[in-house]
């Protein structure tokens, strides 16, 4: 990575409107790919350096998983209730055995590749299993008799596709586990089972983002990171991707308590605001990482997905981190 690599974390707004039915797909095939095409070319086109396929043809981040699998039923759905902030949403059932992904993921890195200009690089973003398993009830406890072990049932489907994602030509995956912050009596578990899934696969650069849930741009949990040590000691990824500027806390304490030698992606944006950051806040917020990382180990970012921000401030607060990239740079 060059120095300040400017990414996204994962999910970009639609430039059209989606019908949001959460429980079943509403875009075909052909929108899907059109869809992630212009994604690709606009975030581009903004200058960053490290894009997604913009993720824009989810449902949301596991039902979209979970819809493509057999074993997993939508049909008289359990609400749920997750965190201390209220938030609760209908929880698919599992039912048989977890099989037969059809995510589509290699197609999807393909299109968003092969749209992008050669000089940027196209990371898979991903689910990662303790998500999905924490948003599933469990019906099949012969098959399943521990949240462990339906995990592990989900990172298996989950690595059959990065294979094929990766032998598409990606090299940069980004798993994705918010839950961590809302049960970390699980962290340490789950890293364990994530480290498996990693090793399953042909070496790749590794990410994985932790963040405090973001729906319709709220923060629900509420977990500091400093809580979740033993699984960061435990996991390998080579690039962890944070929130930082909107934290009651000073993120830098974690690396007081974690020795990692990987790199920082730095969540400098707060997505949950309309209001626009200028380069000089970004700068200012980049500060206490520079403390503690060298420059070829920072990424700024946005704290979580750009998915529910309107399209033109998702805009102007890129552009605003593109440029603060480029002037820390010089």
């Amino acid at each position: 990575m060059k120095p300040f690599t400017s990414t996204v974390v994962g999910s970009y707004p639609r430039n059209t409107s989606v019908e949001d039915t959460l429980k079943k797909p509403s875009l075909t095939r052909p929108e899907v790919d059109d869809l992630i095409k212009w994604a690709a070319k606009d975030q581009a086109s903004l200058g960053l350096d490290v894009i997604t396929d913009g993720e824009g043809y989810r449902e949301n981040m596991y039902y979209f998983y979970q819809k493509r699998l057999d074993g997993v039923t939508f049909d008289a759905m359990l609400k749920q209730q997750f965190g201390t902030a209220g938030f609760e949403i209908e929880c698919a059932r599992v039912v048989d055995e977890i099989k037969n992904p059809r995510f589509e993921l290699a197609r999807n890195w393909k299109l968003a590749r092969d749209a992008a200009p050669a000089h940027v690089r196209v990371k898979q973003t991903v689910t990662g299993p303790h998500v999905l398993t924490r948003f599933s009830v469990n019906e099949r406890k012969d098959l399943y008799p521990d949240d462990q072990a339906l995990c592990r049932a989900y990172a298996k489907v989950l690595a059959d596709e990065l294979k094929e994602v990766i032998a598409a030509g990606c090299d940069y995956i980004q798993f994705d586990e918010p839950m961590w912050t809302e049960s970390p009596e699980e962290s340490e578990w789950a890293a364990g089972i994530l480290n498996e899934l990693i090793d399953s696969l042909p070496k790749v650069r590794v990410g994985m983002h932790v963040c405090g849930g973001n729906p319709r741009r709220k923060r629900v949990y509420f977990t500091k990171y400093t809580d979740l040590v033993p699984a960061f000691q435990t996991v390998k990824i080579d690039e962890v991707v944070l929130e930082h500027c909107t934290l009651s806390y000073d993120l830098m304490d974690l690396f007081k308590l974690w020795d990692f030698k990987g790199d920082l992606a730095l969540g400098v944006i707060d997505q949950r605001s309309d209001a626009i950051e200028t380069p000089e806040q970004i700068i200012d917020r980049v500060e206490p990482a520079i403390k503690v990382f060298t420059d070829d180990r920072l990424l700024l970012t946005s704290e979580c997905g750009f998915g529910h921000v309107p399209l033109e401030i998702t805009r102007m607060k890129t552009a605003a981190l593109v440029e603060a990239c480029r002037q820390l740079r010089e």
